[in-house]
């Protein structure tokens, strides 16, 4: 069947010119021609290929030698040579190392040897094998200088090359070494005359030239250094090395075009070269092509895993995808060598701002600061680390310096700005503002601040001004309506701010923004109707937009509409399959409803399908977390804390996992992790104490207290835990003291709640009662606090008391299920006719919640609707499986249901469980009854 197909190749061929078709058929004849030349003849050739600039001719010619005569000493030396000068330094070390096991002389190898070490990143093994010994030759010796350099090692850097020049005088490695160590020291004039020097005893040195170039480079005279790289290329045509140098120059000044004609040019001589690589993915990366970037770094780092550059250029890329946590990894191994480097400290500190560890960042900026004192960056980057460290003062001072350099960047004015306010200084924090405005015509987010922090002081004609001025700056925009829709809205004129926001929608018709304001507008003046059709007017336009089935669903739920809010989600959800912030609400609402098994199923899809995710990842833990599966939970949140590994927030909810299944020890070692991750977490003390206590470790919990004391003598917290750790002790007098003092440093109502535990165990309850009454009288909708003396009163079975404290926590919060719940118990203990309506009422808003259905299932019992009981005692016990007193009422309705068998069972499961529980002998009472 193949054979038609020759006929047509044959044809093809015959149309061909002569000369063409007998070059073609005389391949054969030259290729073997090599094999009757001898290995002398193929050296000789290589050597004048090499000499004339033509790298690759040079290389095929010393293959075809070692083909056939493998052992060739020489031919592998030159070979590993050129490959040096083509920047192929895994070729280099690899045909090296075999004309050393060769037999050829240390002298000979080494300096080449040791320059694809280099090269390769490999300082240590320069190191190893390169002693310190004067009796080297001044070229391998040098080489031990340049991996010092390299490994930061300045000092002994800096004596091994004097005692070389001492030696040798004029002696041109070292004189390079020692230049560029200056260079390094930031001693550029030194650095220059170092380099003369060995300029003018080598003016063809080709280290020599580049060192020229790269510090023409560092002063900014690039004109002068793409000079000196081009001289490189004069002496040697096919240096690859001049042509990356070239191509990097091209692209710190954007000329994207030239650079990846050099990096072509470069290719052809040495498309295997590790700087190459190298280059191009930085062109990629300046042209935000980070995945191309990557691919190409992850091959250099595969062949070369110290190459240095390529480390730093990596966490910048996974900076840039979205990935601090994988950047952090890759510029903490560069820090390890180059703990100084400019641009990896600026990287590395926005990742500890990013996630909150301002004094990370701080340490991290100091020291370079002190190096760069004027960088302008820098400075920025150390004044928001203090800012959001609330240290204003020093915020303002970093803001001020860096504006004065860059008089013309708006964002340090905001910066300042919002610096200023912090300090309270607000005449001059709007002044900075107002200048940012100004400077930045093109984007609206100085002018914002500028406007929302009119409209905080008051100043709402100034804020409209400042609009208006912004509107005939940048033009009308969504962005500028809807924030003019807020200015109106200060100013109380409704119908000027329903018309900014309208005019937004009429730009834009799914502005979320504009949309959300209109339709608290439509909700303030009981038009929810008019509302929801904004929402699905915008939903027409766009079907799958997540926001907007969100804004419905929350509409929706507002108005107890359950079943409608759960289709809106799920709608959101099913057109945005792969979306975690879609899942995440639909789970929670699940959650919140009584369906924890679908919320369940719908975080593990998620994440089964991208397991890679982290978003996916903590989704699904927190689903866990909040259906009660501990140990499920537990074991999502290491996996995420494996990737997250700088995240104390995430330590705290691994120590609350270990505490729900008792494991108080490792909740400890979570809590003194966090405290490593951010010693400032106080949070993390409080819970130290409270583990620590729970472990019988008193006085361990109280050295913990005291040391928050004396960290922080203003904070209230260090007293409050040395009052925790005596009422632990049974010592409540003294603890009423800590308590007392912690109050009068900070008057809220959770301390007043812990001075009242104290004072009701010390026997002082009159005194307890009278200072909480004080309290709420001057806090009433101190909720919080008059939920726990509501709850104490219900304890204490005084049923009156709470009833009237719990009516006023559900007057002001009519969603408060715990209240209502509580209310409803409180009721039915007074035999008052509203504790079904109310329980009733508790559980439309939180149909699955075991509380909720238990309360009203004990009602209903007690009201003899046993089948109706029975039913939601059972849906609340398979939800609270470990709630005794559930299981005991469960176990009351089964029997008064006639189900006798089932109420031993149920009986007997519950004492077997639970040695110890209110209800126990009742409990064991009605056992004995059947």
């Amino acid at each position: 069947m193949a054979r038609p197909l020759v006929l047509p190749v044959l044809r093809s061929l015959a149309r061909l010119p002569a000369a063409v078709l007998c070059g073609a058929l005389l391949l054969p004849l030259l290729t073997a021609c090599h094999g009757t030349q001898s290995s002398e003849t193929l050296l000789a050739d290589a050597q004048q290929y090499r000499q004339k600039g033509e790298a690759r001719a040079a290389i095929i010619q010393l293959k075809n030698l070692l083909q056939k005569d493998p052992e060739n000493a020489a031919a592998r030396l030159l070979l590993g040579s050129i490959y040096i000068d083509t920047g192929e330094a895994l070729s280099a070390e690899k045909e090296l190392r075999k004309a050393k096991s060769l037999g050829l002389a240390t002298s000979q190898v080494m300096p080449l040897l040791g320059k694809s070490w280099l090269m390769l990143g490999q300082f240590d093994k320069v190191l190893a094998e390169v002693a310190d010994d004067a009796a080297l030759p001044p070229s391998v010796l040098a080489l031990r200088g340049d991996a010092l350099l390299a490994l930061g090692r300045q000092d002994e850097a800096r004596a091994l090359l004097t005692r070389m020049l001492n030696a040798h005088p004029g002696q041109v490695e070292a004189l390079l070494g020692l230049a560029r160590l200056a260079a390094l020291e930031q001693q550029v004039t030194a650095a220059e005359l170092l380099l003369a020097q060995a300029l003018k005893s080598a003016p063809a040195n080709l280290d020599a030239l580049r060192l020229q170039g790269d510090l023409l480079r560092l002063q900014g005279k690039s004109d002068a250094a793409r000079l000196a790289y081009m001289q490189i290329l004069k002496i040697k045509p096919d240096n690859t090395q001049a042509h990356i140098d070239l191509a990097n120059l091209d692209i710190v000044q954007n000329r994207f075009t030239e650079a990846a004609g050099q990096l072509a040019t470069a290719r052809k001589t040495a498309p295997n070269s590790l700087g190459l690589l190298q280059a191009q993915a930085l062109l990629d990366f300046r042209q935000g092509k980070n995945k191309a970037a990557l691919q190409g770094l992850q091959l250099v780092l595969k062949a070369a895993p110290e190459h240095m550059p390529s480390i730093l250029l990596t966490g910048a890329v996974q900076l840039a995808l979205g990935s601090p946590q994988l950047a952090e990894s890759y510029l903490q191994r560069f820090l390890a060598v180059y703990p100084r480097h400019l641009y990896a400290v600026k990287m590395m500190a926005s990742i500890e701002l990013m996630r909150g560890k301002t004094d990370a960042a701080i340490d991290l900026l100091m020291p370079v600061l002190g190096a760069f004192p004027d960088d302008v960056e820098l400075l920025s980057l150390a004044g928001e680390a203090h800012l959001r460290a609330r240290r204003y003062d020093k915020a303002t001072a970093y803001f001020e310096k860096a504006s004065g350099l860059a008089p013309d960047t708006a964002k340090l004015h905001a910066a300042l700005g919002i610096s200023r306010l912090g300090m309270g200084e607000n005449s001059r924090a709007i002044n900075e503002l107002e200048r940012a405005s100004m400077l930045d015509k093109g984007t609206p987010q100085a002018g914002t601040m500028l406007v929302m922090t009119l409209l905080r002081n008051k100043q709402n004609d100034k804020a409209l001004a400042s609009v208006q001025m912004m509107e005939k700056q940048q033009g009308t925009n969504p962005v500028l309506l809807n924030l003019k829709g807020g200015v109106y809205l200060a100013l109380r004129d409704l119908r000027a701010a329903r018309a900014s926001f309208e005019q937004a929608l009429g730009i834009d018709p799914v502005y979320l923004p504009a949309l959300n304001n209109l339709a608290q507008i439509d909700l303030a003046e009981k038009k929810p109707d008019q509302a929801r059709q904004r929402f699905e007017r915008a939903l027409a336009k766009a079907p799958k937009n997540a926001d907007l089935c969100a804004a419905l669903a929350k509409l929706a739920a507002s108005e107890g509409k359950t079943d409608e809010a759960r289709r809106w989600l799920e709608r959101a959800h099913r057109d945005n399959p792969d979306a975690v912030a879609p899942a995440l609400l639909l789970s929670n609402f699940y959650l919140k409803t009584g369906a924890p098994d679908k919320a369940l199923e719908l975080a593990r899809t998620l994440q089964t399908g991208h397991p890679g995710d982290a978003d996916a990842l903590a989704l699904r833990a927190q689903v866990e977390y909040s259906a009660g599966q501990a140990p499920a939970a537990l074991d999502s949140y290491t996996k995420l804390a494996s990737i997250q590994s700088g995240s104390a927030p995430l330590q705290m909810r691994i120590a609350s996992l270990h505490l729900a299944l008792g494991e108080h020890a490792s909740a400890l070692q979570a809590v003194r992790r966090a405290q490593v991750l951010d010693p400032t977490l106080l949070e993390a003390r409080v819970v130290e104490v409270a583990m620590l206590l729970a472990l019988n470790r008193q006085r361990e919990a109280l050295a913990v207290a005291r040391q928050v004391q004396e960290q922080e003598p203003r904070l209230a917290a260090g007293y409050k835990l040395e009052g925790d750790v005596l009422m632990e002790q049974k010592l409540p007098q003294q603890a009423v003291k800590l308590y007392e003092r912690a109050f009068q440093l900070s008057k809220i109502g959770a301390l007043q709640v812990q001075l009242y535990r104290a004072l009701q165990a010390s026997g002082q309850t009159p005194e307890a009662d009278a200072r909480m009454a004080v309290w709420l009288r001057e806090h009433p909708d101190d909720l919080p606090t008059r939920n726990y003396l509501a709850g104490t009163k219900l304890e204490a079975q005084q049923y009156r008391a709470a009833i009237e404290h719990f009516q006023y926590i559900v007057a002001k919060e009519p969603g408060n299920v715990v209240a209502l719940n509580d209310l409803a118990w409180a009721y039915q203990q007074e035999k008052d006719p509203r504790a079904q309506a109310t329980a009733e009422q508790a559980l439309k808003l939180a149909p699955g919640n075991p509380a909720v259905l238990d309360t009203l299932g004990w009602i209903v019992l007690q009201q003899g609707d046993v089948k109706r009981a029975t039913t939601l005692l059972r849906q609340a016990a398979s939800l609270a499986p470990k709630a005794p007193e559930i299981q005991y009422h469960l176990g009351v309705a089964l029997l008064k249901s006639g189900d006798k068998g089932g109420a031993r069972k149920q009986l007997e499961q519950l004492l077997a469980a639970n040695k110890d529980f209110p209800q126990r002998a009742e409990a064991q009472a009605l056992l004995t009854q059947l």
